[in-house]
């Protein structure tokens, strides 16, 4: 296997946030992702966390390599989200966090009458406070 197919086999497999030298890089740049690549004619696999490259593993070849990073990528994906549970529940989540949020925002203007320290709080009321 080569850098080409192992890009094309984790595209076909969905995943798309990790860096190989020369053949693809991420659409964005997440906070951090796994990465493949060529260093003084070893490959190295390895995380880049925040753009510092932390290498895990090296290999004489590119083959061994590209193994070992699918099967990294193939043992690192979280499973896919449960489906249709969120979507029923949204609308009453939505409802309760900004009922949270105005009633957290009004027990902070609360304290900070209490304290002397003047009712607004930070600039501006909270997005969905109603006064």
């Amino acid at each position: 296997m080569n850098r080409r197919e192992l890009a094309a086999t984790l595209s076909r497999a969905g995943l798309r946030e990790y860096q190989i030298q020369g053949v693809h890089e991420p659409d964005r740049l997440p906070e951090a992702f796994p990465y493949l690549r060529g260093e003084a004619g070893r490959w190295v696999v390895g995380i880049c966390e925040r753009g510092a490259y932390t290498p895990i593993r090296d290999f004489l070849e590119e083959d061994t390599a590209c193994r070992f990073f699918q099967s990294l990528m193939r043992h690192a994906t979280p499973p896919p989200p449960p489906t249709g549970i969120l979507d029923e529940e949204a609308p009453g989540l939505l409802a309760r966090m900004e009922r949270w949020g105005r009633a957290a925002w009004a027990e902070y203007r609360r304290a900070r009458r209490r304290s002397g320290g003047g009712g607004s709080g930070p600039a501006g009321p909270h997005p969905g406070d109603q006064r």
